[in-house]
């Protein structure tokens, strides 16, 4: 018998709405946890009242805790706002280099011109700094219309076979409007998060987001069907207390369309196939109306948020915002600060006394009165009352405080201006000081790029490779377009964000000075523009360093006709040389023939004269004599055998 797999159960949106809002029930109790004391450090960033004010003394509130997050968000917001290069692609091996240098164009292009990155980077790191947890959700974000276009239509001729334009006909098209990934800062208040995920999201198996919205967008949005929101809309106008939320405004909308209501989506893991196996999906409802439930439509599968701790803490998903750590350091400031203002309060600063008989009835009225008067006796008979004399161990203490507070956060001694008795006594206590205050700053710059910026890519790149269009052509300059494959947009990327500081732009500017200084005289013209132009782009003048770049100097018509006339010059120089080398080899060949026949007549009077010589010899010698009487013998012999062999012929 073959076993058959159980089929999955009919599914039950009713139970399913349930079990969504049970979880959300049991992530509540942290998000109450979270959100209390979010309230505390906001309060205290704030500078809101503590509660035990007396009537009549001083209510003042220190902020020293936003005064050392203002000064400090500039600085850590300026390397992600300098550049429009912020994204670095390094492809892993050889074959993934064309896909990282198109994800590295397409991602910097969405990332400065189709994203507000101000507003975004301002935003999180407030957040982050004020409440301690950023939660990011990423999206993707699509509109078209249909359009109706007019074509030509054309009709072959019968008689000449050429074609011409018969009439035309109106085509419906759909038109993109919008197709590109977004990211935005949700309220700490609306997000539920699995409380037993231990600070990892990958082990995170939920996130609901709660969120305001109304039935026209809903209905705009085109994601949900109409005969689900036409139900949501007929509860609405039974009852409202279900839908909406107190806020800080009290105002609501008394028409259906635009009037508030609270939309719950739950992003995570769930079997709702029953198959015993949870799979990434997305549920949207309202009050008791589910008008979404589909699988996790990204193609990372992963739950589309983002969440950075400020100051982490192990094992928890939540951080810590910096009130916790120098709001001690404010209440003591606020407590010196309220003893000092009741201290100059209760005292008689500008009352006046008058010893009684210095002045009269008529002088007294014009002292009163401010003008000139006449008294008796001596001036210490006035009393001018001034403020108390304040010892100088409460500013000792403020100064101690304030330090603590500085050493604490990284930020030092804006309050009186940076100098050398705030970061030294010498200049290698002053440079230490800010060696620690950059490298706190550079921490924290880092943290909001390897937990908030890259995350924050990879999910884009990831949304690239399944929405772009076929070709999304993507605008570098005025003149130039890049098409963008999506297929290219695939692959292993490693995104690597170039963290710059001013620190760091300033040392790597001392660096290309000490070379232009030394090597500028020798080094030729594009290398040297090229040095410059990256002294201009870490100063921060992009339009400079464009121009260095790309700058080709003119030639001077004067200068180019002397170069022509001074290479003419030299060509004929040349010629000339070599004609005389040519001559010269001539020559050397005509002396090297007359020595050779030199030498060939010498050797034919060596060898006359050496003939002579032997003749005499062999004469003196009587050589030749013998020779000739050897030849006659010889010849007398040959003879003699010519006639026996005659004479054996006739016999």
């Amino acid at each position: 018998m073959i076993n058959e797999k159980p089929k999955p159960e009919k599914l039950n949106k009713v139970a399913l709405l349930k079990s969504f809002k049970d979880d959300m029930q049991s992530a509540d109790s942290l998000r109450i946890e979270t959100v209390t004391k979010v309230e505390a450090w906001k309060n205290a960033y704030n500078g809101e009242l503590y509660g035990n004010e007396q009537t009549g003394k001083s209510k003042l509130v220190s902020r020293d805790i936003k005064r050392q997050d203002e000064w400090q968000h500039a600085s850590i917001k300026d390397p992600f706002l300098s550049s429009s290069d912020i994204v670095k692609c390094n492809p892993i091996t050889f074959e993934d280099k064309a896909a990282a240098e198109q994800n590295e164009l397409i991602l910097n292009y969405q990332f400065t011109r189709k994203f507000n990155r101000y507003k975004f980077i301002t935003d999180s790191i407030k957040l982050m700094s004020t409440e301690g947890t950023l939660v990011v959700k990423t999206c993707w974000d699509y509109e078209d219309e249909e359009v109706e276009n007019e074509y030509p239509v054309y009709e072959l001729d019968d008689i000449t076979g050429e074609p011409y334009q018969s009439g035309t006909k109106m085509v419906t098209e759909i038109n993109v409007i919008e197709n590109k990934p977004n990211a935005e800062a949700c309220r700490i208040e609306d997000i539920y998060i699995d409380p037993t995920c231990m600070g990892d999201m990958d082990k995170c198996q939920f996130i609901i987001h709660r969120y305001e919205s109304d039935m026209s967008t809903l209905r705009t949005c085109q994601k949900y069907k109409k005969e689900l929101l036409d139900e949501v809309a007929k509860d609405l106008r039974k009852d409202t207390a279900d839908y909406t939320e107190e806020d800080e405004t009290n105002f609501t909308f008394k028409d259906d369309p635009r009037k508030k209501i609270l939309v719950h989506e739950y992003w995570g893991n769930y079997d709702i196939e029953g198959t015993g196996i949870a799979k990434p999906i997305v549920c949207v409802w309202v009050n008791k109306v589910m008008i979404k439930l589909e699988s996790n439509p990204y193609p990372d599968k992963k739950i589309p948020f983002l969440i950075v701790a400020n100051n982490s803490i192990p094992f928890q998903i939540t951080g810590e915002a910096n009130a916790e750590v120098i709001g001690d350091n404010q209440k003591v400031t606020t407590a010196i600060k309220r003893g000092l203002i009741d201290n100059m309060a209760n005292s008689n600063n500008g009352q006046k006394g008058i010893r009684k008989g210095a002045l009269d009835t008529l002088n007294r009225k014009r002292f009163l009165s401010g003008k000139n008067f006449e008294f008796n006796n001596n001036p210490n008979d006035f009393y001018e009352g001034a403020y108390n004399s304040l010892p100088n161990s409460v500013f000792q203490m403020l100064e101690l405080v304030n330090s603590e507070t500085e050493s604490i956060t990284g930020v030092k001694g804006f309050a009186g201006g940076i100098n050398g008795a705030g970061l030294g006594n010498t200049a290698r206590a002053a440079g230490g000081v800010l060696d620690a205050v950059s490298v706190r700053k550079l921490d924290i710059v880092r943290n909001v790029a390897e937990n908030l910026i890259k995350p924050l890519m990879r999910k884009w790149m990831s949304y690239n490779s399944e929405f772009l269009k076929e070709e999304e052509v993507v605008r570098i300059t005025n003149e130039e377009f890049v098409p963008i494959k999506r297929d290219d947009l695939k692959g292993n990327i490693d995104i690597e964000i170039e963290v710059s500081t001013a620190e760091d732009n300033a040392a790597k500017g001392e660096k290309l000075s000490f070379l232009l200084q030394t090597l500028g005289q020798n080094l030729p013209s594009d290398q040297l523009n090229m040095l410059m132009a990256e002294v201009a782009k870490l100063n921060k003048m992009p339009d400079l360093a464009k121009s260095l770049k790309e700058y080709k100097p003119q030639p001077d018509p004067f200068a180019e006709q002397m170069k022509m006339l001074e290479m003419e010059k030299l060509k004929s120089e040349i010629a000339e040389r070599n004609s005389r080398a040519q001559e010269n080899k001539i020559d050397m060949r005509l002396k090297s023939a007359k020595a050779d026949l030199a030498e060939a007549q010498a050797r034919a009077a060596n060898s006359g004269t050496d003939v002579k010589d032997a003749e005499f010899i062999r004469n003196a010698t009587g050589a030749n004599f013998d020779e000739k009487m050897m030849e006659k013998d010889h010849d007398r012999e040959t003879q003699k055998e010519l006639e026996f062999m005659k004479g054996l012929q006739k016999n």
